[in-house]
């Protein structure tokens, strides 16, 4: 426990200054909001519409999902590492990882039933 002091003081005070740093800017920080400053730019042209267009979120969702199951595959990898000296103590460390993969399985197979990977 005490090998992970360090790393909870550095997170506590990268908490603490991030915070600080905010609050300071929004105390000293200039307040004069002008619809100028919140339009497009495109090059000196004036604008002929709204630079807004619509975005298909199935986009994020996919971003999501992959994000998801690459996580998933970094467990993978200590795992491997440490099922070779486990075996000697038997098959729960096996049986934990295959509970872990047949949920995978069922979040895969849940996905593509709902058709989450196509963009329409």
């Amino acid at each position: 426990m005490d090998a992970f002091l360090p790393v909870g003081i550095l997170f506590i005070l990268a908490i603490i200054i991030s915070t600080g740093l905010f609050t300071v800017k929004r105390l000293l920080g200039p307040r004069n909001p002008v619809p100028a400053k919140l339009a497009v730019y495109e090059c000196g042209v004036t604008p002929e519409s709204s630079a807004r267009i619509p975005f298909q979120t199935g986009f994020y969702l996919i971003a999501v999902l992959f994000l998801l199951f690459d996580v998933e595959a970094a467990f993978f990898f200590p795992w491997a590492l440490v099922y070779k000296e486990s075996l000697a103590e038997g098959p729960a460390l096996l049986i934990a990882m295959l509970i872990y993969m047949a949920l995978l399985v069922l979040g895969l197979v849940y996905i593509f039933r709902k058709d989450c990977l196509k963009l329409n």
